[in-house]
């Protein structure tokens, strides 16, 4: 085996793991499609900017406010609830 298949096996096993890992890291499957195809293209790029994107992600406290209409938990701050619809926060001009 020559040395450019080995790195390719290698190259494909860590984009593998970094599509998984952003799966379980909740990207969706178009970003951690992106991710992976990065990371098999440009390893050495990619995946050093991965892992520090994973570390502040997990740093960063996900806030999740329930509606008072629906019941589901949303993110952020909206005007109207992303599931039902609904005004949520009162519009300030």
């Amino acid at each position: 085996m020559s040395t450019q298949q080995i790195a390719i096996i290698i190259a494909a096993a860590v984009a593998v793991w970094v599509y998984v890992d952003a799966q379980k890291s909740g990207y969706s499957t178009p970003a951690a499609i992106g991710w992976m195809l990065g990371v098999f293209l440009l390893l050495i790029v990619f995946l050093p900017v991965y892992l520090i994107m994973k570390a502040r992600r997990a740093r960063l406290p996900e806030i999740l406010t329930p509606c008072e209409f629906c019941g589901k938990h949303y993110n952020g701050n909206p005007t109207y609830c992303p599931h039902c619809g609904h005004m949520v926060r009162k519009y300030n001009p």
